[in-house]
């Protein structure tokens, strides 16, 4: 069985969205709507330079967030199969099964943006990313193209 669940994370009041590249660990901001484009199949780490997938510029709280989630869908078919042994069993004389209380989910925590990047465009592709102030000042890579 699969279930597809959307996790959403409100952008900043400027439109943009935190990520993290996975190798060097830092942490910049690209515009929602540029971002999921369809013809955006991989982005740039600002500060590395190295391309990668969109999904593993995941930031942790994002990550966490997801596994939380899974987690408690999984706490609660466990849940809802031993339910289900429970009432299928209930009139049989050999076997005896008590499902007992639910297993304890843990609350995900609330998703939302700091806002404490500064705002840079690109010119070589006209578009705005949000970078710590040590990405912005070594010449940073631009997030789409690559360019630096």
């Amino acid at each position: 069985m699969q279930k597809n669940i959307v996790i959403s994370k409100q952008s900043d009041i400027d439109g943009f969205n935190s990520f993290r590249c996975s190798l060097c660990g830092d942490e910049f901001k690209l515009d929602t709507n540029e971002v999921q484009e369809d013809d955006v199949l991989e982005i740039f780490c600002p500060s590395c330079g190295i391309p990668s997938p969109i999904s593993s510029f995941y930031t942790d709280d994002i990550t966490e967030h997801a596994q939380r989630i899974a987690m408690n869908e999984a706490i609660k078919s466990i849940d809802d199969m031993f339910r289900g042994l429970e009432r299928k069993y209930r009139n049989n004389k050999y076997i005896t099964l008590k499902a007992g209380r639910p297993i304890e989910t843990t609350t995900p925590l609330p998703l939302y943006e700091q806002d404490n990047l500064e705002q840079v465009q690109f010119l070589c592709c006209s578009k705005n990313a949000k970078l710590s102030l040590v990405a912005k000042t070594v010449n940073p890579y631009c997030p789409y193209c690559g360019v630096n």
